[in-house]
């Protein structure tokens, strides 16, 4: 494969410039702190509700995965299939497959399901999480409707050496462990992160499928994993920098059987590689950017009980050059091109394809002199195979109203190109589905914000009302071969409101903090697939119509309590709407102590999960646990340079 040759060669000349960098150090004048951050997201997002999840949220789930970061701390839904298990997003009542999962700006949802499990993310990986609403498909390409997840690896250079190791044991023979080490130069950073993760997950529910409601123990949900993130950044000098990153992950999960089965024989194991690399000129007037990486991901899944032995392996091959520079000072210029190239191989499949996929893009921001209003205009054409998918543009726009209250506002199309499983899937046409068409439709959303401090205190009220259409909505139906299939069958109408407040109080060691999030969502189909079809203008399923969150944090001195309440409402389990799970409320506490010794940190925690006993279910017949409980130890320590 050209393309896989072309982003290795990229690499290596990425670690050469390294070596140089390295040797060079006489020729550079000192350098202060250097932020490494992901931009296009932040300069050219007008009129999108985003919100950020910083590092020291982040910290408290570092012995957790994305979903248990996302669930509780953020307004997406999270779909969990239990403990243990595969868990997915969804944004304004969207599938899984409409949210795109950016890490430093790459994509990497798997193009056979053309969605990723958020399960499998650990969130010691992450420093920043930055959620993205509504479609921004101009912005980054297919699968962008529902909402963006963008994961981001910051640093600062001249930090020293800084090490932390964390231990933790918990219910259910949970066992981790994570040790970060990092080497932080005035020019050269090179960090290191691994993981080990165990757990039998063998905790006791209320089985509701079964006649009285017996209490029972989870069987098969042992789990296993383990995984590394090495990066390097390098300043080449006042201009250029490079990085690299290799993310290594292996996984391995019994998948426990529902309330309806007596046993489970399943086992999937998920293996895959990262590789990433990206150099920056920053010049007087122009900014450049090339960016490459490739991803190895290998699935083997086995079901003994029915003879079930299936193994997938796809590679995705990804170059990206981009631009950025101003006409005036009161504007600024982002264009680009990108290029994917994708392929699978598995026996389920009629043959092995391909696709690679060339996407031109480009932005035009413009701002008043005092910069309080700004307004985006955003374009992108993508090219499949030489044919050209839907275009896609977006505009959006922000400013003050008053002095404390700003307008947003954002209009955008987007689009889905269906995955290789929807194309070639067993069962199907010789040559697959070719006749399948993307997904696409608008989306639009209007929001207030209102940001006041007040002495010691600080509040932010935010309320967005928000509305969506997807045509060609891919379903997977039965066809005249007794197979199933997918076709191009609904037109859903998603609509709604979302409100948010944070409420702080900082008083010289002491801070609290309050905040509440609240979703409300309608979305349903607006078309009939046959005539008797009993989903015209019902509730999707899995979608609740309400959830929200609320929570307090209370810090003095070393010491931190948290305690936060998350509400889900009623979820339809069938597309007619007659059968549907039940609301359920969890109530989560974490108390930790910080104790500083010299250079160095101690941090204690506990975390209560479920602490009210709550019986619940996020997808139908699927186990979650009742109470539990983590407890562990950080140690960080840092040398500073001298």
């Amino acid at each position: 494969m050209n393309l896989l040759k072309v982003i290795l060669f990229f690499y290596l000349i990425s670690i050469l410039i390294t070596g140089f960098a390295q040797t060079r150090t006489d020729s550079v004048k000192q350098l202060g702190i250097i932020e490494i951050s992901a931009s296009r997201s932040i300069a050219f997002s007008s009129g999108n509700k985003s919100e950020t999840i910083d590092s020291t949220i982040i910290n408290r789930y570092s012995t957790n995965n994305l979903a248990d970061l996302l669930a509780n701390e953020s307004q997406v839904f999270i779909k969990s299939y239990g403990l243990g298990s595969s868990a997915t997003s969804s944004f304004r009542g969207a599938g899984a497959s409409h949210t795109a999962v950016l890490w430093n700006g790459f994509n990497i949802q798997n193009p056979m399901l053309a969605q990723l499990d958020i399960s499998l993310v650990p969130a010691n990986f992450l420093n920043e999480v930055k959620l993205q609403y509504g479609g921004s498909g101009a912005l980054w390409g297919t699968g962008a409707v529902g909402g963006t997840i963008l994961l981001n690896n910051q640093t600062q250079y001249n930090k020293g050496i800084t090490v932390s190791a964390t231990t933790s044991f918990g219910s259910f023979s949970d066992q981790q462990q994570q040790v970060n080490i990092e080497i932080s130069k005035k020019r050269f950073i090179s960090s290191i992160k691994l993981f080990n993760h165990d757990a039998k997950n063998d905790f006791s529910f209320i089985n509701t499928a079964q006649y009285g409601k017996p209490e029972q123990k989870q069987s098969h949900g042992e789990l296993k994993q383990y995984g590394i993130l090495q990066e390097n950044y390098y300043q080449i000098n006042l201009r250029q920098k490079i990085n690299t990153r290799v993310w290594y992950q292996f996984n391995d999960r019994n998948i426990s059987p529902s309330m309806t089965q007596v046993i489970s024989r399943s086992n999937q194991k998920d293996k895959f590689y990262r590789l990433t690399s990206e150099w920056q000129r920053t010049g007087e007037k122009v900014k450049l950017f090339a960016r490459a990486a490739y991803f190895d991901e290998y699935l083997y899944f086995v079901d003994s009980a029915i003879n079930e032995d299936s193994k997938s392996r796809s590679k995705v091959a990804i170059m990206e050059v981009e631009g950025r520079f101003s006409v005036s000072k009161y504007d600024l210029v982002n264009v680009g091109i990108n290029n994917t190239y994708s392929e699978a191989k598995t026996a389920d499949y009629i043959y092995s394809p391909y696709q690679n996929r060339i996407g031109i893009f480009a932005s035009y921001k413009i701002h008043n002199k005092k910069d309080t209003w700004s307004s985006v205009i955003s374009a992108r054409q993508e090219f499949v195979k030489g044919t050209a998918v839907p275009f896609t543009a977006s505009l959006g726009m922000e400013g003050q109203l008053l002095k404390s209250v700003q307008l947003k506002g954002n209009v955008s199309k987007h689009y889905r190109l269906p995955s290789f499983n929807d194309v070639y899937w067993a069962g199907q046409a010789a040559q697959g589905n070719p006749d399948l068409k993307p997904e696409s439709g608008w989306s639009e959303e209007l929001g207030l914000t209102h940001k006041y401090n007040f002495k010691k205190m600080d509040w932010e009220l935010d309320a967005t009302a928000f509305n969506r259409d997807i045509n060609n909505w891919i379903i997977w139906l039965p066809n005249q071969y007794n197979t199933w299939s997918p076709e191009n069958m609904l037109e859903v109408w998603s609509r709604g409101l979302e409100y948010k407040v944070k409420v702080g109080y900082t008083s010289n060691k002491l801070k609290i903090q309050l905040s509440g999030m609240y979703n409300y969502i309608l979305s349903t189909n607006e078309k009939q697939a046959t005539a008797n079809d009993l989903s015209f203008h019902k509730q999707l399923i899995y979608v609740p119509i309400q959830n929200g969150q609320c929570g307090i944090s209370i810090s003095f001195k070393g010491t931190t309590i948290v305690y936060t309440q998350v509400y889900t409402g009623y979820r339809y389990t069938t597309s007619d709407n007659l059968h549907f799970l039940k609301p359920y409320t969890i109530g989560n506490a974490r108390i930790e102590q910080v104790l500083k010794i010299k250079t160095s940190r101690l941090k204690i925690y506990l975390q209560l999960n479920n602490i009210w006993k709550e019986t619940y279910q996020v997808i139908a017949y699927r186990a979650m646990p009742l109470f539990n409980y983590q407890f562990g130890l950080t140690f960080y320590f840092n040398k500073q340079n001298n």
